[in-house]
């Protein structure tokens, strides 16, 4: 029950801190967007992009995600998935040679997110003050920071005209420059900020501003790629490799995803009651998640069972195990329905 308490109050104080960096964003966009010719998600509806497959593949960037080998057989059976990929896992992809379908992009962060694209202002030799990248266990190989940057830089700027980015207006101006200067190919789509049917609706300001596709992200990126994977593309079947929604046990709290949120609001003594562990039955095994990722849980299941399309978790780690999910290993997929 304080869990549940807690978790409401952080999340409002939360939309509330992100709420007028997001209409920044989102303005600037449309003023930019409406002055130029630009593609939105409708011009992806139901797409397979070249493929002949009914298989959605989404690779998020949770912890599992490195602690498997996913890579041979994707890289094998890669012709047989749509693979969408969230910001946070596209270098792990790209350094393996794998160029994904669709990546999806919408944290409206001004500093952060270009990261997952490569920064081509962060200096060499410096240390950020922005610690994120130094502590989070989504891509431990972004801790190396300056060294990670680089590569990501050259890795992109030689791939950046194969991607197809669906980016959210509510995207920070470095993102949209960065996808602009490696020449991706962008598909536009606004974020769902409140009921639009309400008198003064945010939501229904910005449709009337610039007419695109208004999605329901559920506030994270894993949950958006499948709501793209599933009502955007119609795909009949999703396997998601990388959507933990928490952390392995042995993770040190500061290195978890919304550490320095909950150190700010409550102070480091109380740190430890935001945090719980909860047991995976289908693995067997103990994992540990916070109060965003787990209400992150709950609706990402609750969204599920709306569907009528079938999702297969095969992360082999984390806290998704319930109905209507299916849990398998990512090869006994495979051998079923490849």
């Amino acid at each position: 029950m304080f869990f549940n308490k807690i978790q409401k109050k952080i999340q409002k104080a939360t939309n509330k801190s992100l709420k007028k960096e997001i209409l920044k964003n989102i303005n600037r966009n449309i003023k930019y967007l409406s002055k130029k010719k630009f593609f939105s998600v409708q011009d992806i509806r139901n797409v397979r992009f070249g493929k002949k497959t009914n298989i959605g593949l989404i690779v998020g960037g949770g912890p599992s995600l490195r602690k498997n080998n996913f890579i041979p057989l994707i890289k094998k059976y890669k012709k047989n998935f749509v693979i969408i990929s969230t910001d946070g896992s596209l270098y792990y992809l790209l350094e393996n040679k794998i160029i994904p379908d669709l990546v999806i992009t919408l944290d409206p962060h001004k500093n952060r997110i270009v990261r997952w694209f490569g920064d081509s202002k962060l200096k060499i030799n410096s240390k950020p003050k922005d610690d994120y990248f130094r502590r989070q266990d989504i891509d431990v190989k972004f801790r190396d920071e300056i060294n990670t940057n680089n590569k990501i830089i050259k890795i992109l700027n030689k791939n950046g005209n194969k991607l197809n980015i669906a980016a959210c207006t509510s995207s920070s101006s470095k993102v949209v420059e960065r996808l602009k200067n490696i020449k991706a190919k962008i598909f536009w789509w606004h974020p769902f900020l409140d009921e639009p049917n309400k008198k003064n609706s945010i939501t229904k300001k910005i449709y009337k501003k610039l007419k695109i596709p208004i999605i329901n992200s559920f506030g994270n990126v894993g949950s958006a790629a499948w709501i793209f994977a599933e009502s955007v593309l119609g795909l009949k079947k999703i396997v998601l490799l990388g959507i933990d929604c928490s952390y392995y046990i042995d993770t040190p709290l500061n290195q978890t995803q919304y550490y320095d949120v909950i150190k700010k609001s409550f102070g480091i003594k109380n740190l430890k009651k935001f945090y719980k562990k909860i047991y995976n039955p289908k693995l067997k095994r103990y994992f540990y998640t916070d109060y965003i990722y787990y209400w992150y849980k709950k609706i990402f299941l609750d969204i599920v069972k709306l569907s009528k399309s079938k999702t297969y978790n095969c992360s082999n780690g984390g806290i998704l195990y319930e109905k209507p999910l299916k849990i398998m290993k990512f090869n006994k997929f495979i051998e079923k329905n490849i």
